[in-house]
């Protein structure tokens, strides 16, 4: 006899594990989160109303995501923080993952009331990942139409990302170094830390795919390639 099927309060016609809604709820439910979206640093000003046209566009996109799957009375809980200082624009990936964890520590009991010894047993990314936008992001976003999630892209940030260190074993092992990839921000490595995504999932489906590093493993392209999360 089969089991009963788990259907979607949401979506009735559709098994919960469908709904990214449901998967939204029972995400935020397991950590106990009273908020959820990625950090963005903007870190480009070269005009304002642009930079609004680009926020209404995340907004937006969100919107019509949960929308989709009857959600929204998620959306209210919806909070991608971003922060805003003049001295980001430029700002390197390492400096601003350095902001991040740092920040991450104050900001986890302040937004969700849990203590900062749980951060890295979390499910959610939020404290994990992070979006960082300059100009070039910011232009290949509002030079598409609104409606193509697709094209244009963000920079994702792994912030728990380190440089890959072998011991003396690791290497003996390894036998000869492996090849070196074309150097990206001074990286050679095949993992550099972050990487270009649709800006159109950026917050979701992304948030639902990268709630743990195995995500990233699954995901991660490195650039130039503009990575899909949907």
């Amino acid at each position: 006899m089969d089991s009963p099927r788990d259907l979607s309060k949401r979506t009735p016609e559709l098994e919960s594990w469908m709904n990214g809604a449901d998967k939204l709820e029972r995400l935020l439910d397991r950590d106990k989160f009273k908020a959820w979206g990625f950090v963005i640093y903007r870190c480009t000003y070269r005009s304002d109303s642009e930079w609004e046209k680009f926020i209404v566009r995340i907004h937006k996109r969100v919107e019509q995501y949960l929308g989709y799957y009857n959600g929204l009375d998620l959306l209210g809980s919806f909070a991608p923080t971003v922060l805003e200082d003049r001295s980001f624009e430029g700002a390197t990936v390492i400096s601003l993952r350095e902001k991040f964890n740092e920040r991450a520590v104050t900001a986890i009991k302040e937004e969700q009331g849990i203590d900062p010894s749980h951060l890295w047993h979390l499910k959610n990314g939020r404290y994990r990942f992070f979006i960082m936008v300059d100009q070039e992001a910011l232009d290949s976003v509002l030079g598409t139409p609104e409606d193509d999630i697709d094209e244009g892209f963000v920079r994702l940030v792994n912030a728990q990302w380190k440089p890959e260190e072998l011991d003396e074993e690791e290497l003996a092992a390894r036998g000869a170094p492996g090849p070196e990839e074309e150097p990206l921000k001074g990286c050679t490595e095949e993992d550099v830390g972050w990487m270009k995504v649709c800006w159109g999932h950026s917050q979701m489906p992304g948030y639902l795919q990268l709630d743990d590093s195995f995500g990233w493993d699954l995901f991660y392209s490195r650039p130039p390639v503009i990575q899909s999360l949907s």
